[in-house]
């Protein structure tokens, strides 16, 4: 399924009068944004692949009250987020059951979104995912972390203790935290947050942890 893109690449060399910008910089549609951010991405079903399925009806909105974007059955969302090196959204599962599983059942576990200025800069698309009740057996006690990695997949880890890691490679989860997407069950809430790694990659740093949620981020492997 074509998907629309979250970033445009000038590839054309143009005299506008404007100042000239850095070849290695990428040329962010911001959209009708202003001097806010645009903030774009999917949210799809958690074994969505081969067989693709986006996740109608969840809706993000910047903590606090601000902003807020409902997705489409792609689950594609689109909306303007402050200028900020990160910001933090608040995600509601649709009330409705998915339609990428029989017999058809609902995504209930709440999660935070993560914005980072820096990795929609550089031209790091966000890519969330969610499982259906059941799916996956988790602590609601403890926080949940996914990490969707742009670019070359590379060993991700987090400070906090957490359960097994969980890797998606070629579309198959795994044990391990090397692959296109991340998965750490069961963390330690404590303190509300935790140190996010991955070599030189962007994104990484502080996360927020939140007992009951998952806290579904993107890196730029560079």
């Amino acid at each position: 399924m074509a998907r629309s893109a979250a970033v445009l690449v000038v590839v054309c060399a143009c005299s506008d009068g404007a100042p000239p910008r850095d070849a290695s910089t990428p040329d962010i549609d911001n959209g009708t944004c202003g001097s806010l951010v645009r903030f774009t991405g999917e949210y799809v079903d958690w074994d969505s692949g081969g067989a693709f399925c986006g996740i109608l009806g969840a809706q993000f909105q910047v903590q606090g009250g601000g902003a807020k974007s409902t997705t489409a059955p792609n689950g594609r969302f689109d909306l303007c987020v402050p200028d900020a090196p990160a910001t933090l959204l608040d995600i509601t599962p649709p009330a409705t059951p998915s339609e990428c599983t029989a017999p058809r059942a609902s995504y209930s576990l709440p999660g935070i979104a993560v914005a980072s200025k820096a990795v929609i800069q550089a031209g790091g698309m966000w890519s969330g995912r969610a499982f259906v009740t059941g799916k996956v057996t988790i602590d609601l006690a403890k926080a949940q972390v996914f990490v969707h990695v742009n670019g070359t997949p590379r060993s991700v880890s987090i400070a906090a203790a957490h359960g097994p890691s969980l890797a998606r490679v070629n579309d198959t989860w795994a044990p391990g935290d090397t692959g296109s997407d991340v998965f750490f069950p069961d963390v330690d809430p404590a303190g509300g947050s935790t140190t996010l790694s991955a070599g030189t990659a962007i994104g990484t740093g502080s996360i927020p942890l939140v007992a009951g949620k998952m806290t579904n981020l993107a890196i730029l492997a560079n």
